[in-house]
């Protein structure tokens, strides 16, 4: 249900943007409705517990040829690259430093502030909770530095919702 709602909105941000002038051609709409097949086809096989072929329908996200220049396919696949960091930190994969290496290939890729890439740090300080839950009781004082850098991925995130925030706010009528 989650990833519908994700990925409704970014159909969303497509219209929106048509409202705004921008002309969205039926590629970028067939593009995105690929997409959001495949996040289906991934929670179907989540739902059989079957990780690895969620995570290969994920991939193909990442395979989507999107038109040039549409913000709405970097939306797409920076919330590929967060659906995948959570399925490797996932109970039945927990590899967090695989987790933690799609989360950087999702920033490498952003060129804008947005939801999704507000996503990604997100995903990025869970990923450093999880850790730091993990060596609590072994490295208590490592632990406290893992769960710094949760907050600091967390305090990236709001920065940019409240970036993204205020140029909303400047754009309403």
């Amino acid at each position: 249900m989650k990833r519908s709602l994700d990925l409704l909105l970014t159909l969303g941000l497509a219209l929106a943007a048509c409202s705004r002038g921008r002309r969205i051609d039926e590629r970028l709409l067939l593009a995105l409705e690929e997409a959001r097949a495949w996040q289906h086809r991934a929670d179907v096989h989540l739902a059989d517990h079957e990780v690895a072929a969620a995570g290969a329908d994920v991939e193909q996200v990442l395979r989507i040829r999107f038109p040039p220049g549409a913000p709405e396919g970097e939306e797409a696949r920076l919330d590929a690259w967060a659906r995948l960091a959570q399925l490797y930190l996932g109970p039945s994969e927990n590899d967090e430093d695989r987790a933690l290496a799609e989360v950087q290939k999702g920033r490498a890729e952003a060129t804008r502030d947005s939801f999704y890439r507000a996503h990604l740090e997100t995903v990025a300080g869970e990923i450093f909770e999880a850790r730091a839950r993990r060596i609590a009781a072994a490295e208590a004082e490592r632990a406290r530095t893992v769960r710094k850098e949760a907050l600091e991925a967390y305090a990236r995130s709001i920065a940019i919702n409240q970036r993204v925030q205020a140029a909303l706010a400047k754009e309403e009528p």
